[in-house]
């Protein structure tokens, strides 16, 4: 394989006198009446690589790392077989609904007698234009900081070329890492790709688990084409290039501080209101106070008057969130509807939490507090904690609220007996699966029927489109789930690190990455990198740095990582 760098600018592509690429080595030249700074470094076992264009006149550039050669080329998915453009970001923030030939990651590999894998910096520093150029049939790729345009062999979004602006100050600069390794398959190549994220961005502690967690959110950072901030972050790769209320609060939790607080900034006005968005702000702008960040107290605020409004529509400390007309998207289980005066466990016990957290930042709750605990405590049924008041189901995510409490808090809210004997009811039912434990299922375990997703004789039509087994039909979401093991494990539950444990490696079994959820009908995950579930790793690390998590846990993630074969 014989490689080169280039520029792109609208009159070609020009290359630049790069000895070696896996050189150390450092110049200035000129390309078109482009300047080009070069330097390449050695780093944890890779080649790190800079280069920066800048002109004194308004200029368009791109840079590409190109190879020529027989080898297999992979994306961060797949080995690649015709030719294809991959790319991170749609560039439509408002548009949830698009069809992208995408991958999670800005990173390729070529696999000869060994593999060279080439990394970059996540997309947010390339205006979210990265964009890996697959041509196997002429034996050649390009890895580029800008867009070529075209979707060749994809019926889906168009796209049109991008290239970077530099000139009167402003330059453009491609940061990437490679690295040679034996990785022979996907799943050790990506696990390589984690790795190497980990490394040049990260913490650099080669441990396989945080580099699996944090490589996942580092590389759905985006450049914030809102405005509301210079960056934010996105779910994952199947979403608009949009940073969502819920998910940026689990996502941040491993990111670098600076980095968590552009994703806080980021949080619009507009989402507010919402579901149990008012509640997330609240305790993520705790949290940013208790690291010493400056916390948005105005926009606390109006999350705080909103939380109280949702406090009094109904009985004392019953909270009662906002949704659509249909009692629909009035939590994460967006698409369930919900009578309008019925208590749901999830939003009622992170209700409790953020009063807390709202007490801490200052704001006169009253007698909230006490209140909105005897309203969660008092939904348990005898047996368990249902869903909700009159959604007798059984569910994972009545727990969530409690697990936050005892992370933030020091202290959980649900007494024992009631977590633990929900706990033993959800474990020993039909609930469990081989491919993870149902997020919401039946008294005895088994799959509802789509009306107990509807409230007032209504389904919400993607619900009833919704084949068993998959999303919240039955399907078993990795970071619920895993919380509801986390809290158990807090309550004294003897098997909970044995489930956390078998949770992740029915993740990490089926393609070394972990998903939003997985099918448990079909066993497959679905939305592989799904970056909240980082989320995981962050609380256990912090029990563990506390003194009250166990160690087995992550032993066991590393020992599994490494066995990917």
């Amino acid at each position: 394989m014989v490689y080169s760098l280039l520029l792109h600018t609208a009159n070609g592509a020009f290359p630049l006198p790069v000895t070696d690429i896996f050189s150390e080595e450092s110049f200035d030249t000129e390309a078109d009446g482009v300047r080009v700074t070069y330097r390449s470094f050695a780093a944890h076992g890779m080649t790190g690589v800079e280069v920066t264009a800048g002109s004194d006149e308004a200029r368009t550039c791109f840079f590409s790392v190109c190879g020529e050669g027989a080898g297999e080329l992979y994306s961060f998915d797949e080995l690649i077989t015709k030719e294809r453009v991959i790319r991170q970001s749609p560039h439509d923030y408002k548009k949830y609904s698009f069809r992208i030939d995408g991958s999670a990651m800005p990173a390729l590999a070529v696999r000869t007698d060994e593999t060279v894998i080439f990394l970059s910096d996540h997309p947010g520093h390339c205006d979210n234009y990265t964009t890996q150029h697959y041509m196997p049939d002429a034996h050649k790729f390009c890895f580029s900081s800008g867009d070529p345009g075209g979707s060749p062999n994809f019926d889906g979004e168009r796209f049109a070329p991008y290239y970077h602006k530099v000139g009167g100050g402003v330059t453009h600069t491609f940061r990437y890492f490679i690295k040679r390794c034996d990785a022979a398959s996907i799943k050790a190549i990506r696990r390589e790709m984690f790795l190497m994220t980990d490394a040049a961005f990260g913490d650099a502690c080669g441990k396989l688990y945080h580099a699996v967690s944090f490589g996942s959110n580092y590389m759905h950072y985006r450049r914030n084409e809102s405005g509301t901030s210079r960056f934010w972050i996105v779910p994952g790769i199947q979403y608009a290039n949009c940073q969502y209320a819920r998910d940026s609060f689990y996502q941040t939790w491993i990111l670098p501080a600076e980095m968590e607080y552009e994703c806080y900034r980021a949080f619009r006005k507009d989402w507010i209101t919402r579901a149990e968005n008012p509640l997330f702000y609240l305790i993520w702008s705790y949290r940013v106070a208790a690291k010493g960040g400056q916390p948005d107290l105005a926009l606390a605020k109006k999350a705080f008057d909103i939380m109280m409004d949702c406090l009094h529509k109904g009985g004392r400390g019953e909270f009662l969130p906002n949704g659509d007309e249909h009692g629909a998207f009035r939590n994460w289980f967006d698409i369930c509807c919900y009578e309008f005066d019925d208590i749901d466990a999830y939003s009622q016990g992170i209700c409790v939490c953020a009063l807390r957290a709202a007490r801490e930042l200052g704001f006169d709750i009253g007698d909230e507090y006490e209140l909105a605990t005897e309203c969660y405590l008092s939904l348990f049924n005898g047996e368990y904690l249902p869903l909700s008041r009159k959604k007798p189901w059984l569910s994972v995510d009545v727990s969530v609220g409690d697990l936050l409490h005892a992370l933030l808090f020091g202290q959980t809210i649900l007494p024992d007996g009631i977590m633990l004997s929900t706990y033993d009811r959800i474990m020993h039912s039909r609930a469990a699966t081989p491919y993870g434990v149902k997020v919401v299922s039946a008294p005895d375990g088994e799959y509802l029927p789509i009306e107990a997703y509807g409230a007032y004789g209504f389904v919400h039509p993607e619900m009833a489109r919704m084949d068993l087994g998959r999303y919240a039909n039955g399907g078993s979401y990795h970071i619920y789930e895993m919380m509801f093991h986390i809290a158990a494990y807090l309550h004294g539950a003897p098997d909970a690190v044995d489930n956390m444990i078998r949770r992740l490696f029915i993740d990490l079994n089926f393609d070394g990455a972990t998903h939003e959820y997985m099918h448990t009908v079909k066993g497959n995950g679905v939305k592989a990198n799904q970056g909240w579930n980082a989320a995981i790793w962050a609380m256990w690390d912090k029990l563990c740095r506390d003194g009250r998590g166990d160690v087995r846990f992550f032993a066991a993630a590393e020992k599994r990582l490494g066995e990917l074969q």
